[in-house]
């Protein structure tokens, strides 16, 4: 028997009306949303625009990505208070999908306040005319490509519930959160030599901090989708 290759879809349980497919992203999101799976999918793309904005200001300061930044970090905020309290006030589903649903826009959120942290040192860093070593700036080019590259995979998970690219972004994670702590101790060997400066030091380690955040909440997230869909499928064979 071939293997299935698409995973049920938890979020339109929640919101069976939902008549908008993730191409819509490519035009101006809506205004209001009007189901989980497309806030959610807002939500991530709004994540992705941070990311890029952030590595271009951390390589070259520029005040309107930073403001544009912020302004996405407000309304992911508040994107995330509509959705959960829609799914708190009136659910359409219970049980173990209402229970692993509840909790992505709350996830997403603070993938939005660790990408928040990041604009905060990309001000300092210009503030302060900060400047990174070259080798930090090296690395920062391979870490914000796949962190970009991750968030990317995961909104698209969310659209497609490809139990491929599901497995496949489970082990990028797993190579972003190791980069994460190669690229630290790299770092502290390059502050024993002399080769970065103590002030460009805690902004760096800010940085590989909050991606490594960033990389355990959508974990979180990929292994709930995981589980539900093991559950799903053990309860359609039986």
């Amino acid at each position: 028997m071939k293997e299935k290759q698409v995973f049920f879809n938890p979020f339109r349980l929640i919101s069976p009306k939902l008549n908008a497919e993730a191409s819509r992203l490519k035009e101006p999101p809506p205004p209001e949303m009007t189901c989980l799976e497309e806030g959610l999918l807002v939500m991530c793309s709004k994540l992705v625009e941070m990311a890029e904005l952030i590595y271009k200001t951390l390589i070259i300061a520029d005040k309107k990505k930073v403001e544009r930044c912020q302004a996405l970090g407000s309304e992911i905020h508040e994107e995330e208070k509509g959705l959960t309290g829609d799914l708190v006030c009136s659910p359409t589903t219970t049980g173990n999908v209402l229970k692993t649903v509840l909790l992505f826009p709350g996830r997403l959120e603070r993938v939005g306040d660790l990408m928040e942290s990041m604009v905060n040192v990309a001000q300092v860093k210009a503030r302060d005319g900060i400047p990174f070593s070259d080798k930090a700036n090296s690395e920062l080019s391979k870490l914000f490509s796949l962190l970009i590259e991750v968030l990317k995979n995961f909104r698209d998970v969310l659209s497609t519930r490809n139990r491929a690219l599901l497995v496949h972004l489970v082990d990028q994670e797993k190579t972003l959160a190791q980069m994460t702590v190669d690229f630290a101790l790299s770092h502290e060997e390059r502050l024993i030599e002399g080769v970065c400066s103590p002030k460009a030091s805690s902004l760096y380690l800010d940085i590989l901090d909050s991606v490594k955040g960033v990389t355990r909440h959508l974990n979180e997230m990929c292994d709930s989708l995981m589980k539900l869909e093991a559950t799903q499928e053990s309860a359609s064979t039986n």
